[in-house]
């Protein structure tokens, strides 16, 4: 290339434009590096904003080129079988970045949360209040009264005021549901005193025949309790006669009521009545009314499984220890065996007239019902005592709208004679042949309940004992009365809230 000895004008222009560039460069830097000491922010002032700038790897500067996104980084999270546990001193590890928690304003005090909890659950706990012995024999007493009441109007409401008070009650009726369960009742209870509301729940039992070691509707004035031994609760609807002497009492091992005004009392020497009624004796008590039919299926269902024998004229009944029995018509001979125990109640149901016949070892549910008559010919006793063994499930019931009777000696043998039965006669309870010397003695487990009864002197002496499985349950079919029981409850009112008024109109905010 050759040298010309002349400028180019183009050369000079571009000359010049560089230089003066390059002088406005230095000065603005010099302007900016003047002003650092003086505007920026000083050492000891508090950032309000800090910018951290994120290097994004093999990031492309070349100008107007997108970047490519960043992938997510996931923090690892420990694992279930070693979970991290976190020491107050430990020393954090060199260059280790602190983490940052994030802290819900109720976890930063699990104290007061707790307490809180606390206290929500215990406004959810209504207060309690117990009542006094004499509310509480009161409240029992008109329960048991209205109950009996419903029975006959199917009223199921009541209200009544006692003592300031106002109180309701709603029953609820719980029908048997099978053959051997007693019919119950649920009272709603509600008082008020003072404009506080309070409420209660009482569960009451419908009190079957059975219940009663021994229940008579009509004392015969010819007969007297003598040398009797009775255990459990007795009741008469009329008064009833006593005799003692130096050697011989009568003993009531339970509690006795009368309807009556008291009972005739016949002595020869002197005891005291605390020796003879060792449960106590009240009486003008209210009466327990005999019902005047006896479909057993009208006190509770028979169940489907249940099994039912019809007999149409006199039968002769014998049971067997293993569940097995017999029935032979007494016109016929004919012989009918069943070998097939089962579990569900068996019931042998007669007609208007027929009398039936009864004896042998029961094992399982049985009903004997007549409307005529029923004769026990032997002992009658469990397969399996329920004083030996408390699991038995053997129960008998004896049932008959006119007469349950003992047959004469000659037929059910001069010893004791054994009846382990809940046993009802619409009429009477009568043994045979009363004036055979006695020598033995009548044991009846159970219950025994009749319009009226014979004596059994001088041919048995007399022992009663109750079956205790009956407060619980009974034999199929037996008959209840029209008296109700409170159960076991622990005479507590529950006080409600206080209903809240209804606002009329809205909230201006």
């Amino acid at each position: 290339m050759e040298l010309s000895g002349r400028c180019n004008p183009r050369v000079v222009r571009k000359v010049c434009g560089g230089v003066i560039t390059a002088a406005l460069h230095v000065g603005l830097l010099f302007l900016i590096l003047l002003d650092g000491g003086q505007g920026g922010i000083d050492a000891g002032d508090a950032p309000t904003l800090q910018l951290v700038l994120l290097q994004a790897p093999q990031a492309d500067h070349r100008e107007g080129v997108d970047l490519p996104p960043m992938k997510p980084v996931v923090a690892p999270q420990p694992r279930e079988e070693q979970p991290q546990v976190e020491f107050a001193n430990a020393n954090p590890p060199p260059n280790a970045t602190p983490a940052v928690s994030v802290v819900h304003p109720l976890a930063e005090q699990p104290q007061l949360q707790e307490t809180q909890s606390m206290a929500t659950s215990a406004i959810d706990i209504p207060p309690t209040v117990a009542m006094s012995a004499a509310e509480k024999a009161a409240l029992s007493q008109r329960l048991e009264r209205i109950a009996e009441q419903s029975l006959q109007t199917s009223q199921a409401e009541f209200s009544w005021q006692q003592d300031g008070k106002t109180y309701s009650a709603v029953l609820v009726r719980e029908r048997a549901n099978d053959g051997t369960a007693l019919e119950r009742v649920t009272a709603e209870v509600s008082a008020a005193d003072r404009g506080r509301r309070f409420t209660t729940q009482i569960n009451l039992s419908r009190l079957a025949f059975s219940q009663f070691t021994q229940m008579v509707d009509r004392w015969d004035p010819m007969v007297q309790l003598h040398d009797d031994e009775i255990v459990g609760r007795f009741h008469s609807n009329s008064g009833f006669n006593l005799m003692y002497d130096r050697h011989t009492a009568p003993k009531f091992l339970g509690k006795v009521t009368t309807a009556a005004r008291g009972f005739n009392m016949e002595s020869n020497g002197r005891r005291r009545d605390a020796d003879i009624f060792q449960g106590g004796v009240e009486t003008r008590t209210s009466m327990i009314r005999m019902p005047r039919s006896l479909q057993p299926f009208k006190w509770a269902p028979k169940g489907d499984d249940a099994r039912v024998h019809e007999l149409a004229g006199d039968t002769h009944i014998r049971f067997f220890a293993d569940g097995s029995y017999t029935w032979r018509d007494r016109k016929s001979s004919q012989v009918q065996y069943l070998n097939e125990p089962s579990e569900a109640p068996v019931y042998f149901i007669a007609t208007r007239n027929a009398t039936l016949y009864v004896k042998g070892v029961v094992a399982g549910k049985v009903l004997v019902y007549s409307p005529h008559r029923i004769v026990i010919e032997g002992s009658l006793i469990y397969a399996h005592d329920p004083r030996d063994t408390p699991g038995s499930r053997d129960y008998l019931g004896l049932v008959c709208d006119k007469y349950v009777e003992v047959a004469p000696p000659g037929v059910t043998g001069p010893g004791d004679l054994e009846i382990d039965a809940a046993i009802f006669a619409g009429r009477r309870f009568l043994v045979t042949d009363t004036d055979h010397s006695r020598s033995a003695t009548l044991r009846i487990y159970g219950s025994l309940a009749a319009g009226t009864l014979s004596a059994t002197e001088p041919r048995y002496a007399t022992k009663i004992d109750y079956d205790q499985r009956f407060e619980q349950r009974r034999p199929p079919g037996f008959p209840s009365t029209d008296r109700f029981e409170v159960g076991d409850w622990d005479g507590r009112w529950t006080e409600m809230p206080a209903p809240q008024t209804e606002r009329i109109g809205h909230d201006p905010f």
